[in-house]
């Protein structure tokens, strides 16, 4: 689908699959957790559920397995310290460059996450989580991905109406809530097939790909001649 370009006016992007590479030890450590349950979860259970609130993947995954009796917020403690204590964390190729481009040309950009701010804090270095106008996290108020609520803080905090965003989404409940929103959504086939992100409006490979977008390099030369 062609995009008006000259209407964008920021960024939000996802974290986890998106611009760092977690959901694998994100997997291990959900796993982990079902395994003290005796419950063996798959990745196919798990990798469409990315963008939920971990509360809510708690819950989907103790329905799938017939989990009762057992606190969510205690298998989302669970699963978190097992993630910091196990996690092999790394930012995907392309990142640090794309975020510095922006950062260059004052285009607002801002992240919109489940994860909590302690686990971002923890694993993305200081420097570049300052870098952010605004970080949506999982204990922020309202409900979570798909629901539109989380895009329309993101784009709040960036000063700017939410159909003026660009999205950049890894997961189908990303994509909904971003399309919810009217934001434009370029999904990036970091964690899940092609065919899995229908949905989005763009569909791309890696960063490299994202970054030779016509509508990213429009927003950019667009912000750096008026800047």
């Amino acid at each position: 689908m062609a995009a008006p370009v000259k209407q964008y006016k920021g960024i939000l992007f996802d974290f986890d699959g998106v611009l760092a590479r977690t959901m694998e030890d994100n997997f291990r450590a959900w796993r982990s957790v079902f395994l003290d349950l005796g419950k063996n979860i798959t990745e196919e259970q798990f990798y469409p559920l990315e963008g939920l609130r971990l509360q809510d993947v708690a819950l989907t995954l103790c329905d799938i397995h017939g989990v009762r009796e057992v606190g969510m917020e205690e298998l989302v403690r669970k699963k978190d310290e097992f993630y910091l204590k196990n996690y092999s964390f790394s930012l995907y190729p392309g990142v640090e460059d794309f975020i510095e481009m922006l950062s260059k040309a004052h285009v607002p950009f801002g992240m919109v996450t489940a994860a909590r701010r302690e686990r971002l804090e923890r694993t993305l270095a200081s420097y570049m989580l300052k870098k952010f106008s605004t970080i949506i996290t999982g204990e922020t108020g309202g409900r979570g991905k798909p629901y539109p609520d989380p895009y329309l803080e993101g784009a709040r905090g960036l000063g700017c109406k939410p159909e003026k965003c660009i999205v950049v989404e890894n997961a189908p409940l990303g994509i909904q809530a971003a399309k919810a929103v009217g934001a434009y959504c370029i999904a990036i086939t970091s964690t899940m097939s092609a065919d899995k992100l229908r949905s989005a409006d763009q569909i791309v490979e890696s960063f490299e790909d994202l970054r030779r977008l016509d509508i990213i390099t429009f927003l950019v030369d667009n912000f750096q001649t008026t800047t």
